[in-house]
């Protein structure tokens, strides 16, 4: 990192996690909103993950998404400026939600308004790509990446004889099942006996191969399936999953690329993955703890982490901080307003009478019959504070984040500032999802929670005045 800052020495920049925001909001004037606003606009540079994508439906649904099929209006590009981010990562598992149509929608809404997004693209260069900001402080440069696809939607790489193919920056992922020997070879036997090892040995001798198949390590065929299991024999039963060495060097290239042609340098990385095998938690894989590290060694001032929806520890990391996830800045997607047939298929509702509300009653807030099933169905690492509902972001914690803003001083990372936020889970449908700044109690349930996450970063949080503060 060789960072410098503009003429007094200070540089700060302003960081937030998902922005699903699918409505105007700039028309709203509520104090503690516009305190969050001023703090952003205060920022010399504020980057955002646009969670979003942003188009009129001109683009095909995919067959699979990210979630929800993510959508809003091109102006929301407007409002996310109007509320001073100048910087937008937008690598992410919704990027195919609408085909390679909603993702050339949603770069032209940007470009139009020239503003500065990476981590997709026309190709897979442009998408790897730095973006760039003048700031009155210095230039800026943001890497993004993802971790989380939805298969099919990376960039493709361009040829001399043929051109690349829209999508995101991709940093995907190796999963090894390992496992004791006896069960490694329980594994071997069960696959010879079901006639796989033939199919295995047929299909090698015709020269055919699984995309990102590891030769050098045993697989249990996935028939009909793209990918195939990998197992390796290990002392304990495990979950390991790494990036693919070409994704990681490559984003690595970037971060170091950027370091040498901006005087600050951000990199975004989107990763709904928790550690072993679960997925939007507040645990921090160590393949993203690899990732992060490798980013500030390549160059990177801060490193932007968000997808699970949920605040996750920070680390100060050869003097950068380490955001693991931020969770979500706005989560609107209970008022987008159209969805193809698949997603109502999948919540077992009639595709041709439903409407977007009876979905997001099933999908958000489904109650159970009863309150052990409730704390059964959250896939969070917390007993959801009101056990009977048992939906997509039914725990309070999808709707806590915190803003972080840091001060640089001379390159060197000199104090954090944690403004803890409220999105309104209480709130009505039409009014939750967008930050307030928290108060009191709330605030510092918050922060202090934030502060044991942190901790086995040896990362500590002073909480001051309703907010936290780290200072290196």
């Amino acid at each position: 990192m060789t960072s410098t800052a503009g003429s007094d020495g200070t540089f700060t920049l302003a960081a937030a996690g998902d922005a699903i925001a699918t409505r105007p909001f700039a028309v709203h004037e509520d104090p503690r909103f516009q305190d969050v606003i001023d703090r952003v606009r205060a920022a010399d540079a504020s980057v955002v993950n646009l969670e979003v994508l942003l188009h009129d439906y001109e683009g095909y649904p995919a067959a699979n998404s990210g979630g929800t099929y993510m959508r809003a209006p091109p102006r929301i590009a407007d409002e996310l400026s109007w509320a001073g981010f100048d910087l937008f990562a937008a690598a992410t598992n919704h990027a195919g939600d609408y085909s390679h149509g909603g993702m050339e929608a949603t770069m032209r809404a940007l470009e139009d308004r020239d503003l500065a997004y990476a981590g997709l693209g026309r190709t897979l260069a442009d998408a790897r790509s730095p973006a760039y900001v003048e700031t009155p402080a210095g230039r800026v440069a943001l890497v993004s990446a993802c971790t989380t696809i939805t298969p099919g939607t990376e960039a493709g790489e361009q040829r001399p004889d043929l051109h690349g193919r829209p999508g995101l920056a991709p940093l995907r992922l190796e999963t090894r099942y390992v496992v004791p020997e006896e069960t490694q070879e329980a594994v071997v036997e069960l696959s010879e006996n079901l006639g796989l090892e033939a199919v295995k040995d047929r299909r090698e001798r015709r020269g055919f191969r699984v995309p990102g198949e590891n030769v050098d390590a045993f697989t249990f065929v996935n028939v009909g399936g793209e990918t195939h299991l990998q197992f390796e024999t290990g002392d304990e039963f495990a979950v390991r999953r790494t990036v693919t060495e070409d994704d990681l060097a490559a984003f690595r290239r970037q971060v170091a690329a950027a370091d040498r042609q901006a005087d600050f340098v951000v990199a975004s990385v989107h990763a709904h993955e928790g550690a072993d095998g679960f997925k939007n938690d507040r645990s921090v894989p160590p393949f993203l703890e690899g990732v992060a590290r490798d980013a500030v060694e390549a160059g990177a001032d801060a490193v932007v982490g968000h997808g699970p929806h949920l605040l996750r520890g920070i680390e100060i990391y050869d003097g950068a901080p380490i955001f693991y996830s931020l969770g979500d800045f706005f989560m609107q997607n209970e008022t987008v307003t159209r969805l193809p047939a698949e997603i109502y298929d999948r919540y077992g509702l009639d595709p041709l009478d439903a409407v977007p509300a009876d979905l997001f009653d099933e999908r958000v807030f489904e109650t159970a019959g009863e309150s052990e099933e409730g704390a059964d169905a959250d896939d969070t690492d917390e007993a959801d504070e009101s056990p009977a509902r048992i939906g997509f972001l039914s725990d309070s914690g999808y709707w806590e984040s915190v803003l972080p803003v840091c001060t640089f001083e001379d390159g060197d990372l000199a104090r954090i500032e944690l403004h803890p936020l409220d999105l309104g889970f209480e709130n009505g449908r039409p009014r939750r999802g967008r930050p307030f700044l928290a108060e009191g109690e709330t605030a510092n349930r918050i922060l202090e929670g934030l502060a044991e996450l942190s901790a086995p970063y040896d990362t500590e949080i002073a909480i001051e005045d309703g907010r936290g503060v780290v200072t290196p």
